[in-house]
């Protein structure tokens, strides 16, 4: 079975992009609320949230480790467009290059789509990938 690495979703967590005063500059881009919310859903799936880091327009990016002898490192990356899309990757090469399938991602992407489906704040009507 292929996984994807990615969802396209809707949330009913508030929009938290902060605008300048004039509205000429975004101080805040959209998705640090979501990044935070996931970062809690992966600690409490026993991962390490190492950084949550703003990529501007590109969005939101939490590096996290874990899996099963917790040395395995991973990416999320969250935007929002006009939904939400996440997306996993490994940040190593060697794994990315030699196993993209590792046990480790697909450990990680099956917890998260299942913490996902239960959570209150998606709209499973909307929800894809993973």
């Amino acid at each position: 079975m292929k996984m994807r690495p990615w969802a396209e979703f809707a949330s009913t967590l508030p929009n938290d992009r902060i605008d300048s005063e004039d509205e000429m500059d975004i101080l805040q881009y959209p998705g640090k609320l979501l990044s935070e919310t996931l970062a809690g859903i992966l600690k409490g799936l026993g991962y390490e949230i190492i950084e949550l880091i703003c990529l501007h327009e590109r969005g939101w990016e939490l590096l996290i480790r874990g899996g099963p002898k917790g040395r395995s490192r991973f990416g999320i990356r969250v935007t929002q467009i006009d939904k939400y899309l996440i997306g996993l990757f490994q940040t190593s090469w060697f794994r990315t290059t030699f196993a993209p399938q590792h046990p480790d991602l697909v450990a990680v992407l099956t917890q998260l789509a299942e913490a996902m489906a239960s959570a209150s704040w998606v709209n499973t009507a909307t929800r894809s990938g993973c």
